[in-house]
């Protein structure tokens, strides 16, 4: 089988797994009181099956269960585990059942449980996977949740809000929200003579490109003016946004692919113009210095002055070196046009959920609780309550209120929301591998583009049937 075969194969099975059937519950995490042995889920599923008994068992005070997943880490499962423990202390008759794999299980997990029917009754998504799932029917409109009050999001940044949307229908409630930023050592800058320009005002990626080359000019051997783009997710699809019709960046009006060859053409030669020009580091430099932690990685270790990353890592970066760390806006298109891509991470209710309204409730307690958000503490991003914005404000790290700051200011900016369309995410990979044969000559940027626009309309193809 080809590599692009392979990949097709790949990218497509996620997607495909839920409109399958088959495969087992995903795993569940017992690192907390708050969670039941893995045998006991099969049971939890079970007993869930009468939602008038369920009411029932609500109102006599008896036991009721709630399944909740998430993507997790052994740091992570810790502050989830602890809000599940304020949300029992205040709910004596919950039980609360967790399955929190890391990134890449997780997603795996989710697609096999909702194709067998047996999902979790609330569910992490990332804005990415909105038009995977939401497509599929298998995610509750959260729109009457939020009419009735049972989940408030009074105060809270509608730009933001708009993140859980797909077709105009709010199906997640933010957990936090992030963008990208370049980073930028604003300490090295000065020391090389270089101005750093105001951080409200838009730069074109020719102007980036210029500042680059100005910065390379003065560095030594082994030092680069910016990390190269060609592996970063997140980063092209703002370019992509940048250089498309409003509400047409992932399809066309014939629902084929919608960003044309000359755009993601460009996005290749952008890296390929600043290697060669000595602004960027060679692919297997790169490749080095990305396999290292964050706090230990290029930026922090003075070898690059300018990266692009997401604004939630702005704490990790600049309190891991004594150097000043500016943020600045990702740069606009030469068009002039924003691009800028709000990445939300939020809870979904599960259409086959027989616990909704205690889902809705546990969603609520999540992020409107103000003791709970103290210990969620950003973890995965901005909230999108401006209440809780203000009061985590008064004792947060100043890094974490500048990247609130200018996740608002970037969501202001930004062109609306729109949810990447089923089969546009499974593509991303395929634009990162892409983008590597074109760095080591395999490939011209042309060719790199080509080869992904007929990659996706096979994805979005399979997807539809």
């Amino acid at each position: 089988m080809s590599r692009m075969k392979k990949v097709l194969a790949l990218g497509l099975a996620c997607g495909l797994l839920l409109t399958a059937c088959g495969g087992k519950d995903a795993p569940v995490d017992n690192g907390s009181g708050t969670s039941e042995p893995a045998d006991s889920q099969a049971e939890t599923t079970d007993e869930a099956e009468a939602p008038a008994e369920d009411k029932a068992a609500a109102d006599s005070g008896e036991k009721q269960t709630l399944r909740v997943a998430w993507w997790g880490t052994t740091e992570r499962d810790k502050i989830y585990y602890q809000i599940n423990d304020m949300f029992i202390a205040e709910h004596p008759n919950v039980e609360i059942v967790t399955e929190s794999p890391g990134w890449n299980d997780y997603w795996v997990a989710q697609a096999t449980a909702y194709a067998s029917n047996s999902a979790a009754d609330v569910v992490q998504f990332q804005s990415n996977q909105i038009g995977e799932y939401c497509s599929k029917g298998v995610l509750t409109p959260l729109q009457p949740y939020v009419e009735s009050g049972a989940i408030n999001l009074e105060g809270w940044n509608q730009d933001l809000v708009d993140t859980g949307k797909y077709e105009d229908q709010l199906y997640m409630i933010s957990l936090g929200i992030t963008a990208q930023t370049l980073y930028i050592n604003e300490t090295f800058l000065n020391e090389l003579g270089v101005e750093l320009w105001p951080a409200d005002q838009d730069i074109t990626w020719d102007e980036y490109a210029q500042f680059l080359q100005d910065v390379q000019a003065k560095l030594g051997d082994d030092t680069y003016a910016g990390m190269d783009i060609y592996t970063n997710n997140d980063l092209v699809w703002v370019w992509i946004r940048e250089n498309s019709t409003d509400g047409q960046e992932w399809l066309d009006e014939d629902g084929n692919f919608a960003p044309s060859a000359d755009t993601l053409e460009s996005w290749y030669a952008f890296s390929d113009d600043m290697r060669k020009a000595g602004a960027f580091p060679s692919v297997e430099w790169t490749q080095e210095w990305q396999s290292k932690a964050w706090e230990e990685g290029p930026l922090v270790n003075r070898k690059i002055v300018c990266t692009f990353a997401n604004a939630n890592q702005y704490k990790i970066y600049q309190n891991s070196m004594e150097d000043k760390l500016a943020i600045r806006k990702v740069p606009v298109g030469n068009n002039g046009k924003h691009g800028d891509l709000l990445i939300t991470s939020a809870f979904g209710i599960s259409e086959s959920s027989k616990q909704k309204d205690l889902a809705a409730e546990y969603i609520d307690f999540f992020v409107n609780n103000m003791e709970a958000q103290k210990v969620f503490n950003q973890e995965l991003g901005v909230p999108a309550s401006l209440t809780v914005q203000e009061e985590l404000s008064k004792t947060a790290d100043p890094s974490d209120v500048a990247a609130a700051e200018y996740v608002n200011m970037v969501a202001a900016q930004a062109p609306p929301f729109v949810a990447k369309a089923p089969g546009v995410w499974a593509i991303q990979d395929e634009i990162n591998g892409t983008a590597e044969m074109v760095a080591t000559g395999m490939m011209s940027a042309r060719e790199g583009a080509e080869h992904i626009i007929g990659i996706a309309n096979e994805m979005i193809a399979e997807n539809a049937n």
